[in-house]
């Protein structure tokens, strides 16, 4: 009890101090927020467990078991569960294997549920910084998401599609989990390390620690910013011209604050007129089938010599694959 109030103080202390700070408000929630609620989690949630497996050192490992989570996987005769920012497992020498491990999963009617984390979520960038920028945090669960959607749509067998759910978050999570059926292994994010690189801790679903995490994950899957893997891949367009409305299903990306589509079809379709007329609005869905519209914008081509196309245009590649898009900023509104 001593360490709550103690802890209550310091932050009342740091809330006062900082108040008079520039972009008080819009910082506060972004840096003490998730350091703080990651400290109160500790202290409250996860401690007495840790301090539980202090005398059971089979219960902890120094790093996360890349080959034995994978023969796991193979193994699962119910569920593979997956909270992570992004997974190394999908990429270098371990991608062929992790993958042919899912596919034996779903061979066997394994349920495979997988959360990653939004690039467009400002808890990526902090990700970042957490990790000295030694890490491209972004194009990394960009290369995820790429290799996820390919994997889904054409690596394996449509009658084994229902079976896979692949959705995007953007909430920072205090943790990290790899789940399969019984055996959770869990772990945090230090400063400076990746999770899978940090102290892992084996569990059941039914402890202490396996029951929050698992609350956490459940938390995530249903939330109203949380996104399919087919949602985060493309955007609804629909543009007012003198044709009358027209829709488009289209590729995106976030640089900033800013929209990026792919605009081939577009530019297509108003070749007589051309497009600086045009006025666009977007419309996305989310897990819980609410729709959220943003514009009206006009349409902008990114052209090669504007200081921000090598970094739209490596996003774009990075999610999609190696392509000739004609990029289009809308422009007009700012995202909240």
């Amino acid at each position: 009890m001593w360490i709550a109030v103690v802890l209550g103080a310091v932050v009342a202390v740091l809330l006062v101090l900082s108040a008079s700070l520039p972009d008080y408000g819009k910082n506060l929630s972004l840096n003490l927020g998730a350091d703080l609620i990651g400290t109160i989690i500790v202290l409250f949630a996860v401690s007495p467990f840790m301090a539980r497996v202090e005398g059971q050192r089979e219960t902890v490992r120094d790093g996360f078991d890349r080959g034995g989570f994978i023969k796991r996987a193979s193994d699962a005769r119910r569920e593979i569960l997956i909270l992570e920012l992004w997974t190394d497992l999908l990429q270098g020498t371990y991608q062929d294997r992790f993958l042919e491990s899912l596919r034996e999963a779903l061979r066997q009617q394994v349920k495979i549920k997988m959360l990653l984390l939004s690039p467009d979520a400002r808890a990526a960038e902090q990700r970042a910084d957490e990790l000295l920028r030694q890490t491209n945090v972004v194009g990394d669960i960009l290369d995820n998401l790429r290799v996820l959607h390919e994997f889904v749509h054409t690596g394996i067998p449509e009658v084994h599609r229902h079976n896979i759910d692949v959705r995007v978050y953007s909430a920072l999570p205090p943790v990290q989990m790899y789940q399969v059926d019984t055996q959770v292994t869990v772990s945090f994010y230090p400063v400076n390390v990746t999770s899978w690189n940090a102290t892992q801790y084996l569990t059941s679903p039914d402890s202490q620690l396996g029951k929050f995490v698992g609350d956490k994950f459940d938390e995530l899957w249903k939330a109203g910013s949380t996104r399919s893997l087919d949602q985060f891949w493309k955007t609804t367009i629909i543009v007012d011209s003198g044709a009358g409305r027209q829709t488009y299903d289209v590729g995106f990306v976030m640089s900033e604050e800013d929209t990026f589509i792919s605009g081939q079809p577009i530019i297509a379709a108003n070749a007589e007129n051309g497009i600086s007329g045009l006025v666009v609005r977007t419309f996305d869905d989310n897990v819980t089938g609410e729709q959220i519209g943003r514009g009206p914008f006009s349409l902008v081509t990114l052209e090669p010599s504007t200081e921000d196309y090598a970094t739209v245009h490596n996003l774009f590649s990075r999610k999609y694959g190696e392509d000739n898009h004609v990029i289009l900023k809308l422009v007009g509104e700012r995202k909240n």
